[in-house]
């Protein structure tokens, strides 16, 4: 069994009065992208391809 890794980048920014945070994970090899907008999630990338949120 090889060791877990996760590495986790977040950024948050305002864009035209809204707070834009954007969470970047990577772990055991996939990347999957996060975007919040106002506390929401909005959109979720893994290795580059959108998925759906219900």
């Amino acid at each position: 069994m090889g060791a877990d890794f996760q590495s986790v980048s977040t950024s948050t920014e305002v864009v035209n009065g809204r707070r834009i945070t954007t969470r970047k994970i990577v772990e055991n090899g996939q990347e999957r992208v996060e975007v919040e907008e106002d506390g929401q999630l909005k959109s979720i990338r893994v290795n580059g391809r959108e998925q759906l949120k219900c």
